[in-house]
């Protein structure tokens, strides 16, 4: 990527669909990824299988089948320890004050990025519960690109500031 295109990205009001690459490095810490296969689609949204068996659905428009592989973005700060969608050990704490960063390694494998309290107790090799709230989540699919959310964002009145950012790119 060259430095004009870089400072760009950092200077113009993003999209809220983001393909998957820019996705992952832009905020910190990064946003957590985990491969997903899909169980339902519906008007309500898509509902993918989590590592693990559990569930979730993300209010996202039709765009991907029943059985197709997608990915499920979350930033860190969207993870909840307070109910269970799936269960993790605690591998790595990071106490920064006002909050603490949690290395979680779930079923399969994969380790999420959970950004809670600077009190939260949690110590060395706990098993924690892991809350995803689908409505906060995002769903990439095979080719990284995002799958529409079947509501916009309140904050996002209409997409003109989509097409402008379109626009100043392609010029």
């Amino acid at each position: 990527m060259h430095i004009l295109e870089l400072e760009l990205l950092i200077l113009l009001p993003l999209p809220p669909l983001l393909p998957l690459l820019p996705a992952g490095f832009i905020g910190s810490p990064k946003m957590n990824f985990l491969s997903v296969t899909v169980t339902s689609v519906n008007d309500s949204g898509t509902t993918v299988k989590l590592p693990g068996d559990a569930t979730v659905t993300i209010p996202v428009k039709p765009g991907l089948s029943v059985g197709d592989r997608a990915t499920l973005g979350i930033r860190p700060e969207h993870l909840r320890l307070d109910r269970v969608t799936l269960n993790g050990e605690v591998l790595v704490v990071e106490r920064l004050g006002g909050e603490t960063y949690l290395y979680i390694k779930i079923a399969g494998g994969d380790t999420l990025i959970v950004q809670t309290d600077g009190d939260n107790p949690s110590r060395l090799h706990d098993i924690v519960p892991i809350h995803i709230n689908g409505d906060l989540c995002h769903l990439f699919n095979q080719q990284g690109e995002a799958i529409p959310k079947a509501r916009r964002h309140h904050l996002t009145l209409d997409e003109s500031h989509e097409q402008q950012y379109q626009h100043r790119l392609n010029n």
